[in-house]
Order: structure tokens, then sequence, then C-alpha cells
């Protein structure tokens, strides 16, 4: 069973509402919808420097401009058309400035004493407030947002000068773009990606409903997000020990992590220069906002919201602190486990350095907060891992024993479906962790000395030597398990759905051969009949019909018995077990069987 919004987006008419602000190319279609979504279209006393200079961006990378219209607009511009029909009052729409002020932010400073102190934002003015706070004794200071919008954007890009495409990259999550596409994010070649000051990683979470009520909840609650993410149907739910109604759903998730070095910046040109001739070219931080930040690490992280409706597949990840002795004290209560903006808090303020850094490389400080989410990460990954291997597993099953592991009415052309689907994922899922490699493993770090000779470059290892303790490389060898995982699931996927296509033809086949049966049958009924038929013809070939009174009397006495013992002879031949004795017969009487 798919997903609603797949359902809705199959529906002709709702396909078509897509481009009811315009495509690519239509230009003045677009330019009416952005007039239409103005922010400065009805008197406000607020500015928006950063959505004006994205703006002015957009004129020469016109790839920022989707970030703009999702400023104006609060969410995607695709949810303009009910945002606009939903308007209240003068112009004034609540959904849509409910979504543009959405807050949900904390600041995290890592103090030198080795404690971590907690700040939570829950509103633009409280955001701006711990923006331009003086950092202290703090090593990094790290802002977690959980979703985006516009009043967020604004006050982390004017006071932080962030470049526009850090989060132009997480407002949406299309595994493919159709050619009229105008959100289509043109590809980034790898030596311009290594210049940026952030990373993405993508993966996917996978949540279990009882029913597909509760399902259609969570499809609805996603739908709230400001950012597009879509919660799908495996239409993998039928297997024999599923509840029934039960399903399994997919959802494809981003996290984003942006580092502002302390000593070095690198500033909207592009390039690494010192602080003084930073001030010269940072014209979007102001002056005593750089100076007070420049003995400090600075970073931010973008997190998608969670789908509160549904319980996470086999209840989540694994907890990964080590369990306390019999003698060891009081046991930690352990992370909130409903939404991941509240785990990633939890364990970074929770995790140390495996290593603590040496006054020689402080800067290995930075690696916490990306080393948290790089934790979370490659546990949902495994656990996806998981249950593709499961549902493959159950397939397999189903091949080789049908009888026991299919449902009542189920056939074997069901577990071809079930592959399909992963036969479309999985490819997917590689390409997702093979990004994730090349572009968390080649983060510049912006940091001396971190496991790499080259200070901009986190350098992969070579085949069997040992990552440092207390960098990102630590994880290399989990994220690389999950791609041999997906790897091996691909060739397992492609083998079995040449078995069970096999299956399919010789099912078909023996269809045939029955059919075929059953015709000969008919004709040798059809040609016993046919004399009986030939006598019926010449009894009737009389000129007085009244005087056939006692031979029809006498026909039917004759072949009514004669019709209906035919019948009962041809049913008794098509037994199996008659037809298996009338071989086992007819191989007897062959020469040399004697």
């Amino acid at each position: 069973m798919a997903s609603a919004a797949v359902y809705k987006f199959f529906r002709p008419e709702l396909r078509d509402a897509s481009y009811a602000t315009g495509d690519v190319y239509s230009p003045l279609k677009v330019k009416q919808a952005q007039e239409e979504w103005d922010i400065y279209k009805y008197p406000t006393k607020k500015k928006y420097p950063y959505l004006e200079h994205v703006k002015l961006l957009s004129n020469t990378w016109p790839h920022l401009r989707l970030l703009a219209d999702f400023m104006e607009v609060s969410t995607t511009p695709l949810r303009w058309k009910d945002l606009k029909t939903e308007a209240q009052g003068k112009g004034v729409n609540v959904e849509r400035e409910a979504r543009a002020s959405k807050t949900n932010v904390t600041r995290l400073d890592y103090l030198k004493s080795g404690s971590v102190t907690e700040e939570n934002c829950t509103t633009p003015e409280k955001l701006i407030e711990e923006l331009n706070k003086d950092a202290g004794e703090c090593q990094i200071r790290l802002f977690v947002v959980e979703d985006l919008s516009r009043d967020v954007i604004e006050a982390l890009g004017d006071n932080l000068d962030i470049e526009p495409a850090f989060f132009r990259e997480q407002i949406v999550d299309y595994a493919w773009c159709n050619i009229r596409d105008r959100w289509h994010d043109p590809p980034n070649l790898h030596i311009a990606a290594r210049e940026q000051r952030w990373i993405q990683l993508r993966y996917v979470t996978a949540r279990y409903y009882k029913t597909t009520d509760s399902f259609e909840r969570g499809c609805e609650e996603a739908n709230h997000f400001n950012v597009v993410r879509r919660l799908d149907d495996d239409a993998n739910n039928k297997a024999v020990w599923d509840d029934k109604g039960a399903i399994v759903g997919l959802i494809r998730t981003r996290a984003s992590f942006w580092l502002r070095h302390a000593d070095s910046e690198k500033c909207a040109v592009g390039k690494h220069v010192p602080v003084e001739e930073g001030l010269q070219y940072c014209s979007g931080i102001a002056m005593n906002r750089f100076k007070a930040g420049r003995h400090q690490l600075l970073g931010v992280i973008l997190l998608d919201p969670t789908i509160r409706e549904g319980t996470p597949l086999w209840y989540g990840y694994r907890n990964w602190e080590r369990t306390p002795g019999i003698r060891g004290g009081a046991i930690p209560s352990g992370p909130p486990r409903d939404s991941l903006f509240k785990d990633f808090i939890y364990w970074a303020k929770r995790t140390s350095p495996l290593s603590a850094p040496s006054s020689e490389k402080p800067a290995l400080i930075a690696h916490l907060p990306i080393q948290t989410l790089l934790h979370l990460v490659c546990a949902e990954w495994l656990t996806i891992a998981d249950y593709i291997r499961t549902r493959i597993g159950q397939i397999e099953w189903e091949v080789s024993l049908p009888v026991h592991f299919l449902n009542k009415g189920e056939e074997i052309d069901d577990a071809l479906q079930k592959l399909h689907v992963w036969r479309r994922l999985v490819p997917l899922y590689r390409e997702m962790l093979t990004d994730s490699l090349e572009r968390v493993f080649h983060f510049p770090c912006h940091a001396d000395g971190i496991d790499s000779p080259d200070p901009c470059k986190c350098a992969l290892h070579k085949p069997g030597d040992l990552p440092k303790k207390g960098t990102i490389n630590a994880f290399q060898a989990d994220f690389t398990k999950a791609l041999s995982y997906m790897e091996e699931y691909q060739r397992r996927i492609d083998r079995l759905t040449s078995v069970v296509t096999a299956i399919i033809s010789i099912d078909d086949s023996r269809r045939g051969q029955d059919d075929n049966r059953n015709v000969a049958r008919l004709t040798w009924l059809a040609t016993f009949f046919i004399p009986l038929g030939y006598m019926a013809s010449l009894f009737s070939m009389q000129s007085d019909i009244s005087t056939l009174k006692d031979t029809y009397r006498l026909y039917f006495e004759t072949a009514l018995p004669l019709a209906a013992g035919t019948l009962g002879l041809a049913l008794i031949l098509g037994l199996p077990s008659v037809q298996r004795y009338v071989r086992r017969m007819v191989n007897s009487l062959k020469p040399g069987n004697g």
C-alpha cells in the first residue's frame, strides 16, 4: 500500500498543482508568484538584510532563489497555494506567520573546564540575544537548530555570515527532480566542495505504525514541517509475522554541520585569510562581533524535526555508553528518544573527547559535535541495513516455502513487487552513503594538526591504519560497513529477482498445461456426445410429432444416465491420484520395466 503522498502525486490534478507557481521554463509565472508572496507587499517594520542579500546573490547564482522563496513563503513554495487560501484578516496569514517565526534552537558552550552549558531559544529575539553574547571561556560554541524558518535563517545568516548554500541544501530532499522542477540543485564539483565550510549527511530513518490511520497521521505531521520531507510506505508489510494493517514508514533525512575556525576566517570570498585582513572582507559581520569570536570555534548544526506519531523501528538505536558495574552507582536515565533534536542535545552534552585534547592540539574539541552526529546517523544506517536484511530474508522464505510463508490470498507475484521497492531504494541508499564518505571524511576542519598533515583536510587512512582517537575518522569504518551491506543487498536483490521471475514463469507454464488438459477433456467429451446428438437428430425426423411421445421418453431414459455417467467418469479421470495411478500402470507396461 503506497502512502497518501504517493497517491496524490500520481493524481493528474494534484500533480499539475506542483507547478501552480510556475516551472523553470516559465519565468513570468514564477515572477508573478514571487510578487504575491513578497513579505514587503504589506507594511512592516521588520527588515531582512540576509534575505535581501540572498535575493541579490540569486541573480548570479540562480539556484539560491529557492532559499529566498522559502524565507518569504515561510515554507516550500509548493505550499503557497494552501497558505494563500487560508489568509485571514487584512492579508495576515496565521499559519504563514507561525511558520516564519518557528524557533527551536539550543546553544551549547563547550568550556575549557570540560563542562557543557545549555541555553534554549524558542523565539527569534532570544536567538539573536544568544548570538551576541560574549563567548568567555568557551572553546567551541554550537547552535543546534531543529527545522528551519525565515527568522532563524535571518538571525544565523546575518549574525554569522553563513553561506546561503548551507541553508539551501537543507530545505528540500528529493531522490531526483523532474525536468520542469525549478528547485533542482545543480551538482557541485569536488574541487569547489572542498572549499565549503560545511558538510551534510543524508540518511534514512524508519518508524513502525500499527495501523493505517496512524501512518496517515504521520504523513500529515510531516506536512507541517517547514522543510520538505516525506514519509513513504515501503510496501513490504504483508509478511506472515506482520500485524494486519501495520506499516513501516521510511523518511529520508538530512543533517548539516557548519564550522567557523577561530584564528583564520574563511569569509564570503572563499579564501583563508588572517583575522585582521578578514575584517576587510566579511562585511556581513559586525566588527566588534567578529573580534569577540575570533578566539573560539563556532558551529551550527541543522537537524530535521522528528515525526512523533508511531514508534522507532525496534525502539531505536543502541545506547552507546558503557554499562556501569554492579557497584558503579546510580544508573543514568538515558536519552529522551522522542526526537533527534533532544537526543543530539543529550549526547552532545555527555560526549567527551575519545582522547582529551592536548595543549598542542586544542582544536580537537571541534570534533565533539560532529562525532555525536556521526554516531546517531551511523546507528540509523545500521538499523536500516538490519531492516532490509529482514525483509529480503522474509521474501526468500516466501519463495522457498510459499505454502507456509505466504498469507492467504497472496501469490509469488507479491514477492516480486516487494523486491521492486528495494531495487529502487538500495541503490539510492548506496549513493547517500558514498556521498557521506566523500564529504564527511574529506571535510575541511579548519584546524591545525587534526589527524592529517594538511590542516584543511581530514584525510582518509590507508587500509590497516587505525584512525587517531578524538577525530571523526574513527567512524569511517562503520560507514564503510554500512555501505558494504548495501552493496551486498543489491547483489542479493538482483539474484532473488531473477529467481522469483523464473518461478513465476514456471507457474505460468504449469497453469497453461492444466488449461491444455482441460481443453483435451472437453474435446473428448464433445466427441463422446457427437453420436448421441446424431441419434437425436434421426429420432426427430418424423412428419407427425405427436407419434414421438414414446420415443422422447425412451431417449431421455437412455441419454440422461449416459451423460451423467460420462461426466462422472471424466471427473474421476481428472483426479491427480487417478492420473498418477494411470501413469504408473503405463510405465509398468513399457518394455524393460517388467
